[in-house]
């Protein structure tokens, strides 16, 4: 599947269950959350705890990027660009 496949995946769902248009702030808050809560999977070192707070938050970054309509595919090979020259001396492929 694509990058924009899964944001809209999750614009679909989040239509289904009646939350779109909630803005971004609660969802940066809910990132925050998840975050606190991957760090501390980590520290455990509970892979299925891992797992599931990065699919978490995956989720809500695709649901950000629904809300402003962002081209994820689109941003990918520019941002495989700006890594490789910036880390690697050269664009990456």
């Amino acid at each position: 599947m694509t990058l924009n496949s899964y944001r809209d995946e999750a614009r679909d769902f989040m239509g289904a269950i009646g939350a779109p248009g909630e803005g971004p702030e609660p969802k940066i808050a809910w990132l925050d959350e998840e975050f606190r809560l991957l760090k501390g999977a980590v520290s455990a070192n509970e892979p299925d705890k891992i797992r599931h707070q990065i699919y978490d938050m995956f989720f809500l970054l695709f649901e950000l990027s629904a809300d402003y309509g962002f081209d994820l595919d689109g941003e990918w090979a520019p941002g495989r660009r700006r890594k490789g020259k910036k880390y690697l001396g050269a664009p990456a492929k």
